[in-house]
């Protein structure tokens, strides 16, 4: 555009009004103080012209313009020299671009490049690209070695998350890398600073207290099993992280202020888990969740090798069997985190069923198709809706533990793997798999764009049309002459979860068939997380005081 129109429209609001409502702003008076923002901060007219021209093309075709545009303005007023910036966008006619996609499809990472000056020059450079495992372990680690304060540990554990969660979301977003891709990058970033806050706990506390010690006067060795989400590679941008710690064997450290084996891994536990929580002024690294551990909430926070294979060999429950299918040696000495799931390996994959193993199987086919009826009656929820991401995760894992024995070929932790792995095993016809693979793959798209807008844990779509019609640009969908953006993806999304359903009852019904009604109290016996109004309904036939304990 010429520069004198741009300082018409820039000296009389009202004129401008017009030309900024063809944008499909919904505040104009705000997106032109936004522009005038950007002339005051030293963009000159011939540049602002240029960036006017881009945003006419653009702004039109986001999800959100005016959340688009706004970030741009907060972004141009902390960046150190706007008129870098403004030659960056007339020089390379990506980087608007790109820019104002991220801005208006998540404000979480919006806020990540207006707060890091140096972000953006590291996002352009990585673009986006996948990093290996252990090149994210080594950068990380080698940073954190040269610390000594645990405060600046916590910060360049949150720093180097925040970077690489625009890295990973830059792939994501932009460069539209396979959910596979993306999640595995996301675990890796996780394993990457769990294992440095191991080592930076482990090295302090060894000053403190020596070096722990097991009979063999070995130094005791001690690993970070990572379960769910995280054991499988396919954690989520807003996760918790389910972590179990184990340590090798009873004994002492070798120092002056001599410690238990036990004590000096509960302390070391309690370290982790504050370098990863504790909130900063960068926030958390992640929360944590320890309640798959031996004896859950009410076993000690590290179990020792042998008390936990006790614990598995005698009180092991079909449900824990389910979650070790996901399990994974993440940090510490892997060796050591590896033989302990070598061992337990036969306990989670029974090649020979018993009565109690068919009762258990039995009663987890019972606990999803009871989900289904019940709690998945809220089609809004992605996660545990009927038909999303949940319906499937669980009748994967059930296919993998009723099969696993038998075809060693089934085992892994992660669900697209399982499904195409299913396959191959005869569990699953062709068209089965090529189903659940994409529409596990929309759902999970669909849960990390919500999550990606503030970086919440969420999982439920939006109630109002203009903020669903909203996801469905940053899923992907435009709007057409035939249909518009925001009913091409709702009729998807009932489609998909539709489909979903109908399969996974297939499945279900084809791996027991028809079987006698069992008694409730099994049921509530073998179930790992029962509702209070549950155990109620069970026990309140029984003359209990309190059918609570």
């Amino acid at each position: 555009m010429e520069i004198d129109q741009l300082r018409q429209y820039l000296d009389h609001p009202q004129e401008a009004g017009r030309w900024l409502g063809a944008w499909k702003l919904d505040d104009v008076d705000r997106a032109h103080a936004a522009l005038l923002r950007m002339a005051v901060a030293g963009i000159p007219l011939d540049l602002l012209a240029n960036m006017c021209e881009q945003l006419a093309e653009q702004l039109p075709r986001l999800s959100d313009p005016d959340m688009a545009l706004n970030n741009l303005d907060r972004f141009v007023a902390t960046v150190r020299n706007p008129l870098s910036i403004a030659t960056l966008f007339e020089r390379d006619r990506e980087g608007l671009p790109i820019l104002l996609q991220i801005f208006s499809t998540s404000q979480y990472l919006s806020d990540l490049l207006v707060t890091d000056s140096e972000a953006y020059d590291l996002l352009r450079m990585t673009e986006g690209q996948p990093v290996a495992r252990n090149v994210l372990i080594d950068e990380l680690c080698s940073e954190v070695a040269a610390l000594n304060d645990e405060k600046g540990v916590m910060t360049a554990l949150r720093r180097f998350k925040r970077r690489e969660t625009l890295r990973i979301a830059y792939g994501d977003i932009i460069r539209g890398q396979r959910l596979e891709i993306v999640t595995a990058q996301i675990s890796y970033l996780a394993d990457a600073i769990v294992e440095a806050a191991y080592r930076f706990a482990r090295a302090s506390l060894e000053r403190k207290r020596g070096v722990p010690r097991g009979p063999d006067r070995q130094r005791c060795r001690f690993a970070v099993l990572a379960m769910g989400k995280l054991g499988g590679g396919e954690l989520n941008y807003s996760s918790d992280i389910d972590l179990i710690f184990l340590y090798e064997a009873e004994g002492a450290t070798d120092g002056q202020r001599s410690l238990a084996n036990v004590e000096f891994f509960d302390r070391l536990a309690r370290d982790i888990i504050k370098l990863l929580t504790e909130l900063t002024p960068l926030g958390a690294a992640y929360r944590v969740d320890l309640r798959l551990r031996p004896e859950g909430q009410h076993g000690p926070t590290v179990p020792n090798l042998e008390s936990a294979l006790h614990y598995y060999d005698v009180s092991g429950r079909t449900w824990e069997r389910q979650a070790f299918l996901k399990a994974r040696a993440a940090a510490g000495d892997a060796d050591f985190g590896q033989e302990f799931l070598n061992r337990l390996e036969p306990w989670v994959y029974r090649r020979y069923l018993s009565r109690a193993d068919i009762a258990g199987i039995k009663a987890l086919k019972r606990r999803i198709e009871h989900h289904v009826k019940t709690e998945g009656a809220d089609l809004r929820n992605v996660k545990t809706g009927h038909g999303g991401i949940r319906d499937i995760e669980f009748t994967i894992q059930f296919l993998q533990l009723l099969s696993g024995g038998d075809l060693p070929e089934l085992r892994t932790g992660n669900t697209l793997e399982a499904i195409a792995l299913l396959e191959g095993g005869g569990c699953l016809t062709g068209q089965e798999r090529g189903i659940l693979e994409e529409n596990y793959a929309f759902l999970r798209k669909t849960e990390h764009r919500l999550q990606l807008m503030f970086d919440l844990q969420t999982h439920l779509l939006p109630t109002s049309n203009q903020e669903l019609r909203r996801l469905a640009i940053r899923m992907g969908y435009s709007d057409t002459p035939d249909k518009p953006a925001l009913d091409a993806f709702t009729a998807d999304y009932k489609q998909r979860t539709v489909l979903n359903r109908k399969i996974l009852d297939h499945l279900l019904h084809d791996a027991f068939g028809e079987e006698d009604k069992p008694e409730p109290e099994v049921d509530l016996v073998l179930d790992p997380d029962p509702q209070p109004e549950h155990i109620s309904g069970v026990l309140g036939r029984y003359p209990f005081h309190d059918s609570q304990l």
